[in-house]
């Protein structure tokens, strides 16, 4: 027995007249069109938005210390899971929010339940969701939104293992900097592009994925030790 896994994004891109000389052309075309819809001059898509968050703090980590944060205690588990990954300590705050948050005193933003136009705020790192219950429906993936270029080009390596996606193939690449698997697929961009065109022929949407935290997460601090 034989079973027809294909995914038809690719093929509907085409359909739709893009057209590309590698597939990871495609990829590059998603990260164009959440820049121009967002205002950030730079983007890097990952395959969630919590690597999204490791990563930026990863790069500030390695310009300088960071003992601890602060963050609302209403928020997704992967979170502060994360922070313990990177060895960051954090303080859980009761605090409300809607669209995003700051992780202080950093400029590290968890923006993943907003995406509209224009949402970017300049001299951050903001990151973005594309998982379930999103503006954006993937399913999966998230994106880092910085106006840092220096910082843009370590994300575009450290995303995919350390690879430059303007050197294929990989193999080819002459040296390697320390990298993370955390690139989001070309079929999944693909759906990213379709589904960004579509939001742009409906018309942007002011709204975010919900109305406020409290209302959509549990209090974390009476549940982490």
């Amino acid at each position: 027995m034989t079973y027809d896994i294909e995914r038809q994004e690719i093929n509907h891109l085409r359909h739709l007249g893009y057209k590309w000389d590698d597939p990871f052309d495609i990829i590059k075309i998603f990260e164009k069109k959440i820049s121009k819809y967002t205002g950030a001059p730079y983007v890097t898509v990952t395959d969630c938005c919590t690597h999204a968050l490791e990563l930026s703090f990863r790069y500030l980590l390695a310009k300088e210390k960071i003992d601890k944060v602060s963050l609302p205690a209403y928020t997704y588990l992967s979170v502060p899971m994360m922070l313990n990954k990177i060895n960051i300590s954090y303080d859980l705050q009761d605090q409300n929010w809607q669209g995003y948050y700051r992780f202080e005193p950093t400029d590290v933003i968890d923006m993943a339940i907003r995406f509209t136009k224009d949402c970017y705020i300049p001299g951050s790192f903001s990151c973005v969701s594309f998982g379930h219950r999103k503006v954006l429906q993937i399913l999966r993936g998230g994106a880092i939104m910085s106006d840092n270029k220096e910082a843009h080009e370590w994300f575009q390596k450290a995303r995919y293992d350390g690879r430059d996606l303007n050197n294929v193939p990989w193999e080819k690449q002459q040296s390697f900097e320390t990298g993370y698997h955390y690139n989001l697929c070309v079929e999944d961009c693909a759906r990213g592009i379709i589904l960004m065109d579509e939001l742009a022929k409906n018309g942007s949407t002011n709204a975010d994925s919900m109305d406020d935290a409290k209302s959509y997460y549990p209090d974390l601090s009476k549940m982490l030790k």
